[in-house]
């Protein structure tokens, strides 16, 4: 077999276009196997030293790698809720999501600026979806929530960092929007992935590796000791890393957090960058399939979009850099006009908002099911509820 040639081991002096383009390119593979540096040199043909500076690099901009969990493939699919919590709730909102993180399925929330609502995302077992929404209903009845809008999504996807529209030195994007608009798409959907066969062993992985996806597999194992009081065998950890959670593709990738939030375990709370982007989140009711291609085409075009799904109904998520706010919204507008009747968009406090990593502790490892009791539930929200009123 021939040996794909590599350079020289000594780092070469690279000008800032083309120490970005190698960047990209890098930052294109670690998208698609993560930060392995050494599998990284020898796809793209270069010394892994080199590799290793560039990544390097990459770091210095303090952006967390993680894994993207394939939701699809544990028998989850995406609900985005958009809701405004009642009066008695509205100063609990943090702890509650919290609650309904290791209760209910909630893997994200996001507080809209100068409004009342949030979204909360939700990734639930597709045969619970129906009884699922049921409980939304009665925790609205109860007063958890003034109103509920519900979005069906069959899949949600990260989209990965467009490395080659970035300027690594600077630390920001470079690209024109209208240049971007008039580019021809040649996107095509993603389709919903199968389930598959797991256990909780690759849950775990799994939730690790969406936390931090840089850390030695020897680390990942302590993590888990530590937070689960599961002890794996190393051997048995590799082995469910290369045949389950990459081999059976619960993982859609990785990606490069260049909007700079991350989980803060020792401060326990989510760190973003002040000041440099502005989220969006887009949604759509019930677009005909014509109409969620061509949103989906002209996202396709924007770097800056960071998450999309699709479904009965369309969400997209957009982290604009403060610079190219105008620019965005203007192409924002531009685009929803076929579907304006059915479709909101909002500007999210990243202050308020907190994205969790994997609802593994709600699957049961003898039943092999995902657990979601309604009725037990219901009665922990009404003893909630009576404390809440007794605080109030």
């Amino acid at each position: 077999m021939m040996e794909t040639p590599v350079e020289d081991a000594s780092v070469p002096v690279q000008d800032s276009k083309q120490l970005n383009s190698d960047m990209a390119l890098m930052v294109k593979e670690i998208s698609k196997i993560g930060p392995k540096i050494p599998e990284i040199a020898r796809r793209m043909g270069r010394h892994k030293e080199t590799v290793r500076y560039w990544y390097k690099k990459l770091q210095e901009h303090d952006f967390a790698i993680q894994g993207i969990t394939n939701h699809e493939a544990f028998g989850l699919q995406r609900i985005l809720l958009k809701v405004s919590f009642g009066d008695d709730y509205a100063q609990y909102v943090r702890p509650l999501m919290f609650t309904m993180n290791e209760l209910c399925y909630v893997v994200s929330y996001a507080k809209a600026l100068a409004e009342e609502c949030y979204t909360v995302n939700c990734s639930v077992p597709r045969e619970l979806v129906g009884e699922y929404l049921t409980f939304v209903d009665e925790l609205r009845q109860m007063g958890v929530f003034k109103k509920v809008e519900v979005f069906n999504l069959g899949w949600i996807r990260n989209i990965p960092m467009h490395g080659e529209y970035y300027d690594f030195n600077s630390g920001r994007w470079d690209f024109d929007l209208e240049g971007q608009a008039e580019k021809e798409s040649t996107f095509q959907a993603p389709t919903v992935s199968e389930k598959v066969k797991f256990d909780k062993i690759d849950l775990l992985i799994t939730k690790e590796l969406v936390t931090d996806a840089t850390r030695e597999l020897q680390e990942i194992q302590a993590s888990i000791k530590k937070t689960d009081g599961v002890d794996i065998n190393y051997k048995t950890l590799c082995w469910h890393l290369k045949e389950h959670v990459m081999g059976q593709g619960m993982l859609k990738g990785f990606r490069i957090n260049w909007m700079g939030s991350r989980w803060d375990p020792v401060a326990d709370r989510a760190k973003h960058k002040s000041h440099s982007y502005v989220a969006i989140h887009f949604m759509v009711k019930n677009p005909t399939d014509a109409e969620r291609k061509d949103l989906m085409r002209s996202f396709d075009r924007l770097p800056v979009v960071w998450a999309e799904g699709a479904g009965y109904d369309y969400f997209s998520e957009f982290i604009v850099p403060t610079e190219m706010m105008l620019d965005c919204m203007e192409y924002l507008e531009r685009v929803m006009k076929p579907v304006r009747d059915r479709a909101s968009y909002h500007i999210m406090d990243q202050r308020n908002a907190v994205a969790f990593a994997l609802t593994y502790q709600l699957y049961d490892e003898e039943s092999k099911i995902w657990k979601f009791n309604r009725e037990e539930l219901l009665a922990k929200f009404k003893v909630l509820e009576a404390q809440v009123r007794v605080s109030g």
